[in-house]
């Protein structure tokens, strides 16, 4: 794996813009989708043990903030 630097940037700053591909339905999500609405992006690997082990609760988390 290769060491990288975290690029944090601080909370409540404004969202850098974005354009991912949606890996479930294959449309992009796009920054501009979320204008004026908080967001919380998380970037995890769904075979990561430490992912695996708290996945539950992240999905209870997701449906909590829906």
């Amino acid at each position: 794996m290769a060491a990288l630097e975290s690029q944090m940037i601080a909370l409540d700053s404004r969202m850098p813009r974005f354009d991912l591909p949606d890996m479930m339905t294959g449309n992009m999500i796009r920054s501009n989708d979320f204008a004026n609405r908080p967001v919380l992006v998380m970037f995890i690997c769904n075979h990561c043990p430490y992912v695996v082990n708290v996945r539950g609760e992240l999905a209870k988390l997701g449906l909590d903030y829906q």
